[in-house]
């Protein structure tokens, strides 16, 4: 099962939905149907200036370090470039369910550079719920641990984090839009480590409500 219930936030910095998608915890027997998935748009968020960063204690800005293998993990598998890649995309489809028109309208709205890092993250969110029943993904922050990186339409996010189960959890994505941007081809990631409470304030973290 790939989706649940999930409250994204396109990730306007914080998937665009950023998103954010709920995703329900999938059911061991028979399966049931699963609620609808509602996008929101989070207001953009400007990130901290590059003092702030370059401030950072060095292993802030280490890569994230892979965890232990989830329960379970769908078809996506890693690559030997040590990221799993998606072997479907499910961006498109979430944005047009009818419980997300008006998230879509507001989504419309939006410059094209925050569309497309709304639209990368939410499909980032939804890549990480279909490949293991261990995260539950609700919110992408792309910038916190560095910048963002454009090349042609790949968008490269090293240092962002996702909330899941109350806390903030490290990851790396590569997407890779249309030429017009206007949608996801594939995205590959890795899902790194927790952010120690100690550190979110550091990288402007808060709990997510």
């Amino acid at each position: 099962m790939h989706i649940g219930g999930v409250s994204v936030s396109l990730i306007l910095h914080g998937l665009f939905i950023l998103a954010l998608v709920s995703i329900a915890p999938r059911l061991l027997d028979a399966p049931q149907e699963e609620p609808p998935i509602t996008v929101e748009i989070i207001p953009f968020v400007a990130p901290p200036p590059l003092e702030a960063v370059q401030l950072a204690e060095p292993e802030a800005a280490a890569p994230p370090i892979e965890p232990p293998t989830p329960q379970k993990a769908q078809k996506a598998l890693k690559q030997p470039d040590g990221m799993i890649h998606s072997n479907r995309i499910y961006s498109g489809e979430v944005l047009q369910r009818p419980e997300n028109a008006e998230g879509l309208k507001e989504y419309r709205t939006l410059a094209l550079d925050e569309q497309r890092e709304q639209l990368c993250s939410l499909e980032a969110l939804e890549q990480i719920a279909a490949w293991s029943d261990v995260y539950k993904p609700e919110r992408m922050v792309t910038y916190s641990f560095g910048e963002v990186q454009y090349k042609g339409n790949h968008m490269i996010a090293n240092g962002a984090v996702f909330w899941s189960h109350d806390n903030w959890h490290r990851v790396k994505f590569d997407c890779v839009l249309s030429t017009d941007q206007s949608k996801v081809e594939s995205l590959a990631f890795a899902v790194g480590t927790i952010v120690p409470k100690s550190d979110w304030e550091e990288h402007y973290l808060t709990k997510y409500e």
